[in-house]
């Protein structure tokens, strides 16, 4: 069943300048859509998008949304706020600085609370170490009592997941959330996603450059080129049957290797 639709989405600059164009994909409860593509692909600018996040200059001009049912996208018209939330490239920075970790958890659970128009019982405190305990925080304690910048980027960005898990959303963004990652800590992430949708059941887009982490993660992926969806399939289909010239070109540079074969007119994908 298809939780997040999107169709024909079209993003530019107001000053006419096409991002992204005729853009279509959806993701289903419980399954994680990967959005893979070079720099300046229309990748994030896709998430950011679907959440009402475009920076200033950049508006939806085309398409329309859906999630859960529910149209939430029309155009330029955002006519809701989706049961989405996002867990963006650089947590450190998407945190603010100049609050402890716990002060923040807990605005944000008292935000929740009023939203929700429930009064739930129980230490917001203690609440908001169990959501970092939930996300394999070992001593939540300490870490409610510090800052961004003394906690490692691992840490950070499980906060973020912590923090976005709480919303409890239909539709988890992640925007390159592994980027800068060593590897080890990049695979505790990926795994906390993991174990997230199995819990959770939500539905992941998933943002990323790197071929390797589309590949440990997702189910089917979208492939960007120059604003465009130039393939959407299965995830083995994508790396063992690639259907369009750039994705073989893309899985090709992901190897260092040259192309098996050549694009049909003997030039670059355009």
């Amino acid at each position: 069943m298809s939780l997040l639709s999107v169709r024909g989405l079209g993003i530019r600059t107001r000053t006419g300048t096409s991002l992204v164009r005729d853009l279509s994909l959806d993701v289903g409860e419980g399954e994680v859509v990967g959005i893979v593509g070079e720099s300046g692909s229309g990748k994030t600018m896709t998430a950011l998008s679907l959440l009402g996040l475009l920076p200033e200059g950049v508006q939806v001009c085309a398409g329309e949304a859906e999630l859960a049912g529910r149209r939430f996208l029309d155009g330029p018209r955002l006519l809701a706020r989706p049961n989405a939330t996002m867990i963006f490239q650089n947590p450190t920075a998407a945190l603010n600085p100049t609050m402890r970790i716990g002060a923040q958890l807990v605005r944000l659970l008292r935000f929740l609370d009023r939203q929700d128009g429930v009064r739930r019982g129980g230490d917001v405190r203690e609440r908001a170490a169990a959501l970092l305990s939930s996300v394999g925080i070992d001593d939540p304690a300490a870490v409610l009592g510090r800052y961004p910048h003394q906690l490692s980027g691992g840490m950070n960005q499980r906060v973020m997941i912590a923090m976005a898990i709480a919303a409890r959303p239909a539709l988890l963004v992640a925007d390159e959330p592994t980027t800068g990652l060593d590897v080890t800590v990049q695979a505790q992430i990926l795994g906390l996603i993991r174990a997230t949708v199995a819990e959770h059941g939500v539905g992941v887009l998933f943002v990323s450059h790197d071929m390797g982490v589309i590949a440990q993660l997702c189910q089917r992926v979208a492939v960007m080129y120059d604003g465009e969806v130039r393939e959407f399939a299965p995830v083995d289909d994508i790396f063992h049957r690639p259907g369009d010239a750039y994705t073989r070109e893309l899985l090709a540079s992901a190897h260092d290797e040259p192309l098996a074969e050549e694009v049909a007119d003997g030039t670059r994908a355009r």
